[in-house]
């Protein structure tokens, strides 16, 4: 290919959203490089509103693979699978860039038209049958972390060797969103000495922290420290949470839910400091300048914790002695999900103090 043109572009990436999200710097990566390329992308409907919100990409192809497999055989699933694969195949791209590498996004690979189809090499790609129905494949070491992986993938089909450091994005903010975002602020809740935004959930239970160390955890810091704590909930579990945690933090907390990705990016980026566990929360705040302190037990903070050096991760040990390089083989599974429930408010209050005075503590000082 010319590098002088301006090829159009179809990335495959349909799920989940902290994956999505891991994915941007690729898209940062591509439309540097070609600024004038149109740059498609195949998601989830559910996932949708994320990349619409997003400046880089010119459109979003919404796919409904969860709710088809549950119903293959029903009239409705075969109209919405063929209205998919015409507005798919409406378009015949000159690069497209399959990022999952499963079974998934293989028939989305197969369907969609393009001169080149580019994916994972035998060594790492994450179902064999995917290498069916791509042209183009790459190798890349087990341990890479998992955006230097997808970021790689794009930069060795062009021979590009040189260094590229993703600088993240702004999500595009609705006019409502813009009104919450102030009233949010307007509450006079981003108040105190530091603003520490607490992101405790997770879709799978053996990410999270027990609720008893966790409010520990935090009762350190608000007395070392002195904080406000931004609490944020996705569902009613997570809301009830947040009622506990408020008796801890009465004089110095808000709980905030109901919110949209740009929304919650836009908090973030009005913040000084993000806590999560391994979810789609840490990777959202990867997009932004806001330091994270964030916890892993059963995946590997080496894979997916953000590059930056802002980023500081603490990581839980298998007390069965189970090694991984990216997830635990039965982190859906375990029955104690001792990794990460047997970390301690001290351990992880240590090492908190280590993150706040190297990172978070210069970043105050800079804006003062």
């Amino acid at each position: 290919m010319d590098m002088t043109d301006h090829p159009s572009i179809l990335i495959v990436k349909t799920s989940a959203i902290g994956d999505v999200i891991q994915t941007f710097p690729v898209l940062e990566y591509l439309r540097s490089k070609f600024p004038k390329s149109r740059i498609d992308w195949v998601v989830e409907k559910e996932i949708a509103p994320l990349l619409k919100a997003h400046p880089q990409i010119d459109n979003v192809i919404e796919i409904q693979s969860r709710s088809w497999r549950k119903t293959p055989f029903k009239l409705q699933t075969y109209q919405e699978f063929a209205s998919f694969a015409k507005s798919l195949r409406g378009t015949t791209y000159d690069l497209l860039f399959d990022l999952q590498g499963n079974t998934k996004s293989a028939v989305v690979t197969a369907i969609a038209k393009a001169n080149v189809k580019v994916g994972f090499g035998r060594s790492c790609v994450r179902e064999k049958c995917n290498l069916l129905v791509t042209n183009k494949r790459f190798n890349f070491s087990a341990t890479l972390n998992i955006r230097h992986k997808y970021l790689k993938l794009a930069q060795s089909y062009f021979n590009d060797t040189d260094p590229f450091e993703a600088q993240g994005i702004s999500l595009q903010i609705q006019t409502e969103e813009k009104q919450r975002l102030d009233e949010i602020c307007k509450e006079e809740v981003l108040s105190g000495p530091a603003q520490l935004m607490v992101c405790f959930g997770s879709k799978w239970p053996n990410k999270r922290l027990e609720t008893a160390t966790l409010i520990a955890f935090l009762q350190k810091i608000s007395s070392e420290y002195h904080p406000f704590y931004l609490f944020i909930f996705g569902n009613e579990e997570e809301r009830q949470l947040c009622e506990q945690f408020a008796e801890h933090f009465k004089k110095n907390s808000v709980s905030v839910g109901n919110l949209t990705l740009p929304l919650w990016q836009a908090l973030m980026q009005k913040v000084d400091g993000v806590i999560a566990v391994d979810s789609a929360a840490l990777h959202l705040c990867a997009t932004t300048s806001t330091p994270s302190f964030s916890i892993f037990g059963p995946s590997a903070a080496s894979y997916y914790k953000p590059l930056e050096k802002r980023h500081f991760a603490i990581q839980g040990s298998c007390p069965y002695g189970r090694t991984f390089s990216s997830r635990c083989p039965i982190l859906r599974t375990c029955p104690t999900g001792a990794c990460i429930r047997e970390l301690s408010a001290d351990t992880l209050f240590a090492q908190f103090k280590e993150w706040f005075s190297s990172h978070l503590k210069r970043e105050l000082d800079q804006s003062i």
